[in-house]
């Protein structure tokens, strides 16, 4: 049903009461325009009103003019006056609100910025005291090792236990030891004790005695004899430490420096900073993080007792002889610093202990934290401290720095607030301020231009009224255009072979209407070129049709990809060249170049119709030569080619190729189509790309030939394992169609032994009886043993299943009637309510699948339905034997009903 729809537009000047119309008829269906029909009641109140113009407020206006003007004259020197002091109040307000906004922010701003800076200092020297209070734990647990361990009596099951006492404190370090004396007449016997330990509890380790590093050696080896050692013979935890087992300290000269100054000092010392060793020619990072760490190991020697001898005949022994020592990474040390401190810094450790050389850096941490209490350490990259005292973190009111006395260490320890400097408590003070101006500014403006505003929203409201008008008119020009396209192409597509259609119908007709038809191989000839005909101009409307629909799926998304793994050569090349070969002329080689096992991930029945609309196209324009497939794996990515040596694709043409309706691409514009707007619809849901090779050539002189390429941008997967396919054998067919060419030859063709049952019970429900009679007779050849029962509604079929059993129904989704029939939906819900639990499978020549699938449907299928034998076979296969949704298939390229 065409409407004629009136379209109104309006333009007026402001200043004057004159108004053009300007006035559009153009004619549209009803469904094109349900989108606007708000808009033209809206034209046709407008045109409504332009009848009464003597009553329009522009002409009040105007005619008020010379009414006023003489008053206007009387009080201009009033208005003058009023003019000065409006601006002298609105210059005070001004003044004013922006004096107390900045007074108020600067204050606000010093007041926040000494905050934080205390706040700041505060946090820090609490760091710089948790980490001296820590070392003197750290002082604490080393002389009590020391006191626990100095008789030689004590086991290593009591030093076990001393270690898990000290870690009950949870004080974090790499290990606790204890360095015995000893001489090299105890050596054997020290280092048998320590075999036979290690060998009963720690089987994995390879004890090799005293171990160290003998004379210019760099490498840890059984220690050459001395006349005193000073091994590491007692250390927990064991593991992680493997390679410190009875390390000698005494065996370089560094470590020889460290034990000789500890027992000078007779006071705990600490060593400089160690890269320690975990593995053999490993250096441990002291935990997981990527930063760089270190450690330090504090010695203690023990304490000077006093001489007296609480027993007769005992004499106090030589000291200090033996030492005990804890081995401590930095990052341990700063996260125990930083662990209670709930402001976002980096904290650094340099080792000032030698003033003649550059500060050592020991270690490095930033903290930052997190709104739900949570912190993040990142242990940060080694720097100077004169390239940190430099770095710009280091300002002055960001940069805390003291220096620690540790033991017989001097440490410098540098605090910097990474905190935003900009704080919340800034930021409200800021806005305060704002608000203050802005109020000020708004109060002013209020005060001068009110009646402006009032006018300008007038003028706005009346250009806004205009462009609504003009947008409406340009959607209704815009969908009348898109309609009009719509039904050119329509008519142009479909007018040709529906008359090509008819004639042969005709020939046909007149044919069989003679008193003795196809009595001449003439007549028979000729008659089997008309029904081809008709064969060929029905299946070019169908795909017509089927194209646009999902061309309009695709457009709207609800056209969607199901991945599965594809064997691009047997489920898409051939089967596409099959159905190329059947629709060619004998002129037409089709070709096929693809390996054999390249599988990839995608939608094999789109792919399918992908490369069905490139053949096709190509089939318009090739009349002998060549169509050849090509799939093949490029630089990793699956690549897929149509091409053939038809008369190519002038150049003028090439730039709208996927455009929507577009021109016909040969030079005798011989058709139209929207075949290759559908393909770059697929291949973009793909996730791939399409276009024209515009440097192929077919090689074939005067016919440069076409080739569009389609690049998957996937790669290729290795062949399922155990598929259903690998099941069985692969059958050989004879025919012409295996080699795609006009020879005879053989081809393996992928088929599943699957046979239709011989007895079934069918119910077909369609309104129209044609459709109903060409299915019972597309059943008698498919499976003659089954039993087809029709229905002409809903309601019939309700009736039916109350006293038949049907092992499969196919229902209709609209069936005419006088009176309201039920939908094919409707009859879905009611059979499955009734507890019919047979396949039922949704049949409509609209997409209606969800529709379907919720009703109870298990199957959905665009009409019409196959009727080639083989086609109606596989389908009804894929009906009976499938869990999944059949919405569109190979088969639909078929001849159907």
């Amino acid at each position: 049903m065409m409407e004629s729809v009136r379209v109104i537009r309006r333009t007026r000047s402001l200043k004057s009461s004159i108004r053009t119309d300007t006035v559009g008829s153009t004619n549209v269906s009803s469904d094109s325009l349900h989108r606007y029909d708000s808009p033209v009641i809206i034209c046709e109140h407008h045109l409504c009103r332009g009848s009464r113009l003597k009553n329009h407020p522009d002409d009040e206006e105007a005619q008020s003019g010379t009414r006023g003007e003489s008053f206007l004259e009387k009080t201009a020197p009033f208005k003058n006056v009023f003019n000065r002091s409006t601006n002298g109040l609105v210059a005070f307000v001004l003044i004013l609100g922006t004096a107390t906004a900045s007074a108020f922010v600067a204050v606000g701003l010093k007041g926040s910025r000494e905050s934080i800076q205390l706040e700041f200092t505060r946090s820090a020297r609490s760091v710089v005291a948790t980490m001296r209070d820590t070392f003197e734990k750290y002082v604490d647990v080393v002389a009590l090792i020391h006191a626990r361990c100095r008789h030689r009596d004590f086991t290593r099951r009591e030093f076990r236990e001393l270690y898990e006492y000290v870690i009950a404190s949870e004080l974090n370090f790499k290990a606790m030891q204890f360095i015995p004396n000893v001489t090299h007449a105890e050596r054997a016997k020290a280092e048998e004790e320590a075999r036979v330990f290690y060998a009963e509890h720690y089987p994995y380790i390879d004890y090799q005695g005293f171990r160290g590093f003998n004379g210019n050696d760099t490498s840890l080896s059984p220690r050459w004899n001395q006349s005193v050692y000073f091994p590491i013979h007692y250390m927990e935890p064991v593991r992680g430490n493997e390679a410190a087992i009875d390390l000698d300290y005494y065996s370089s000269e560094p470590r020889i420096r460290a034990v000789n100054a500890l027992f000078a000092l007779q006071a705990p010392s600490m060593t400089d900073r160690l890269s320690l060793v975990k593995h053999e020619g490993q250096i441990s990072r002291c935990g997981d993080h990527n930063g760089p760490s270190f450690g330090v190991v504090l010695m203690h020697p023990g304490v000077a007792l006093s001489n007296i001898s609480l027993e007769k005949g005992v004499v106090q022994e030589q000291w200090p002889r033996d030492f005990s020592s804890i081995v401590i990474c930095i990052p341990d040390l700063l996260n125990r610093s930083t662990l209670h401190e709930a402001r976002d810094m980096s904290l650094f450790l340099h080792d000032m202990s030698h003033p003649e050389k550059a500060a050592v850096f020991m270690g490095g941490a930033e903290i930052v934290h997190y709104g739900n209490g949570d912190h993040l350490t990142n242990f940060l990259n080694e720097i100077s401290l004169e390239d940190l005292i430099k770095s710009r973190n280091c300002g002055k009111d960001a940069c805390y720095r003291e220096t620690i006395s540790i033991v017989n260490r001097q440490w410098t320890i540098t605090v910097i607030d990474q905190e935003n400097i900009v704080s919340t408590t800034m930021i409200q003070i800021v806005i305060g301020g704002l608000i203050v101006l802005v109020a000020s500014i708004f109060l002013a403006i209020w005060l001068r231009t009110n009646d402006i505003r009032t006018r300008k929203f007038n003028k706005m409201r009346s250009e806004a009224d205009a462009e609504k008008a003009s947008l409406i008119l340009q959607n209704a020009t815009q969908a009348a255009k898109t309609e009009r396209e719509l039904n050119d192409f329509i008519s142009h597509e479909v007018r040709n072979p529906v008359a090509a259609a008819m004639a042969a119908t005709n020939f046909v007709r007149n044919e069989l209407h003679k008193q003795h038809p196809l009595k001449t191989e003439d007549s028979i000839c000729q008659a089997k070129e008309d029904v081809s005909i008709i064969d060929n101009a029905l299946h070019f409307i169908n795909d017509l049709l089927r194209n646009m629909l999902d061309m309009h799926r695709a457009a709207s998304k609800q056209l969607q990809i199901s991945l599965a793994p594809t064997d691009l050569l047997h489920d898409v090349v051939e089967p596409t060249a099959c159905l190329l070969y059947r629709g060619r002329s004998n002129k037409i080689e089709i070709l096929v170049d693809c390996p054999e096992n390249l599988f990839i991930m995608t939608d094999a029945l789109r792919l399918k119709q992908i490369l069905l609309n490139l053949g096709r196209n190509s089939q318009k324009f090739v009349d002998e030569g060549f169509i050849r497939l090509t799939a093949n794996e490029i630089d990793g990515n699956v690549v897929l080619s149509v091409d053939d040596s038809g008369s190519g694709i002038p150049k003028e043409k090439r730039q709208q190729l996927f455009t929507k309706y577009q021109e016909s691409l040969d030079v005798l514009n011989q058709g139209t189509g929207i075949g290759l707007h559908l393909c770059k619809n697929l291949v973009d849901l793909m996730g791939g790309k399409i276009y024209l090779d515009e440097d192929y050539d077919s090689g074939i002189t005067g016919y440069r030939g076409t080739r569009f390429i389609v690049d998957l941008q996937t790669s290729s997967i290795e062949a399922p394992k155990n598929s259903l396919l690998d099941q069985y054998d692969n059958k050989t067919v004879d025919g012409s169609v295996s080699s795609f060419t006009n020879g005879t030859g053989t081809v393996d063709v992928h088929w599943l032994p699957v046979e239709l049952p011989s007895h079934l019970s069918v119910l077909f429900v369609d309104d129209d009886p044609i459709l109903r009679k060409l299915f019972m007779r597309s059943i008698c050849v498919v499976a003659p043993g089954w039993t087809v029962r029709e229905a002409a509604s809903g309601e019939t079929a309700l009736q039916l299943v109350e006293k038949e059993h049907f092992d499969l129904i196919f229902c209709d989704m609209y069936m005419a009637s006088v009176e309201k029939q039920l939908l094919g939906t409707e009859t879905v819900s009611e059979l499955r309510a009734n507890g019919i639990t047979c396949k039922i499978c949704g049949l409509s020549a609209n997409d209606k699948e969800s529709e379907f699938m919720d009703a109870g449907a298990d199957f959905f299928l665009f009409k019409p339905m196959p009727c080639d034998a083989s086609a109606l076979a596989s389908l009804l296969r894929r009906i009976l034997f499938s869990e999944a949704s059949i919405t569109d298939t190979e088969d639909s390229l078929l001849p159907n009903f």
